[in-house]
């Protein structure tokens, strides 16, 4: 009876061991899968930040090239109201001649 008792037990703590065998691989293949997935997620972490650097000296260089665009058309429109005040002040400077 003590050796059918104990190959009884055996076979159960083998039973047991080999559960907890299973449980420890699927512990070790999620563990493996979230390293992987970690790795993929730091990759892909790393290159936004890369890209959000692209992005800042882009839009940096965008506003720059704007303000002087809008600098330069201020400049021209100035130029053209001083022509415009130049010949108006050149058609009555030469009326009043013409008057006298």
């Amino acid at each position: 009876m003590a050796t059918s008792y104990d190959s009884t037990g055996i076979s159960s703590l083998r039973g047991q061991v080999d559960d907890v065998k299973g449980v420890m691989r699927q512990n070790i293949e999620k563990v493996t899968q979230r390293g992987e997935k970690l790795d993929d997620l730091e990759g892909r972490a790393e290159n936004l930040s890369h890209e959000s650097g692209v992005f800042s000296r882009s839009a940096v260089r965008l506003k720059r090239k704007l303000w002087w665009q809008n600098i330069k058309l201020w400049i021209i429109l100035i130029v053209v109201i001083l022509v415009i005040l130049i010949v108006i002040a050149i058609i009555i400077a030469v009326a009043v001649e013409t008057n006298k």
